[in-house]
């Protein structure tokens, strides 16, 4: 099978329930780029959350790129810069923000590498755990942020955000869409950004055919990363939605299950 870019998600497929890369992963990634594989992170998290593990995979120097805040930003690490960008205006950021509050949702957004919030939840603390980013305070969200971000977050408990998703499905308006990355996190991006649309784009700017793009993920949020790359592969503590739009089904996050599966690809 003709292999030209292998894309990962992080949290709970690429990264350790324990939150970090296992040695055998690492291992196996960094000898597949010193045999000229191309790798690409996409991920819901922020670039800033997600450069460590690109500079621990030595990404920066094998010329690839990460896609953040779930496709909105693409970055070049090998130039250090951001290649593609599609934010949230200022109007719809306010919308959303009253959308969570009427619902009780605890908000957060982003600004200069920095998670910034404005109240209290008992899992207000899971983004900066994941992503290693500091946390920032502020009056009101509503009058802090007065510029277009990259991604809005609502979180909480699980049956909360499920009972949204089901009552809205994964559209908020005609300007913005939302999707899942872990139970208690619900996303909102402007419309038509997407794992599946980054790594289209970023097809196009490498000249790969996309029939030649491996992904692998495990929430619903990698499921347009999944209608749009070659081969689907879901991690094997992904949830049954995402297990069906897959092409294949390897071991877990735990159980190293990007080289298993690679392994057996790249020898087919």
């Amino acid at each position: 099978m003709k292999i030209e870019l292998i894309v990962m998600d992080m949290d709970d497929t690429l990264m350790t329930s324990e939150n970090h890369l296992s040695e055998k992963t690492k291992s196996y990634l960094l000898n597949l780029q010193n045999e000229g594989y191309k790798l690409a992170l996409a991920s819901g998290r922020p670039t800033e959350g997600m450069l460590p593990t690109a500079k621990e995979l030595k990404m920066d120097q094998y010329g690839s790129y990460i896609m953040s805040y779930n496709g909105a930003q693409t970055t070049d690490l090998a130039a250090d810069e951001i290649v593609s960008k599609k934010d949230i205006e200022k109007e719809e950021f306010d919308k959303i923000v009253d959308f969570c509050r009427e619902r009780h949702l605890f908000v957060l957004t982003y600004d200069h590498g920095k998670i910034i919030y404005d109240g209290e939840h008992e899992y207000m603390n899971r983004e900066s755990e994941l992503t290693g980013l500091e946390m920032e305070k502020v009056d009101d969200l509503k009058s802090y942020i007065q510029k277009s971000v990259p991604k809005v977050m609502g979180v909480d408990f699980e049956e909360n955000i499920e009972k949204i998703i089901k009552q809205f499905g994964n559209e908020f308006n005609k300007s913005i869409d939302m999707t899942t990355s872990k139970p208690f996190f619900l996303e909102f991006m402007r419309k038509s950004v997407s794992k599946g649309a980054a790594i289209e784009a970023l097809a196009e700017r490498l000249d790969i055919d996309v029939n030649h793009i491996v992904a692998f993920g495990d929430s619903a949020n990698d499921i347009e990363m999944f209608k749009t790359a070659g081969t689907a592969v879901a991690m094997d503590n992904a949830s049954d939605e995402v297990k069906e739009q897959a092409d294949m089904v390897t071991k877990s996050n735990d159980e190293d299950g990007i080289p298993y599966a690679l392994e057996q690809l790249i020898n087919k």
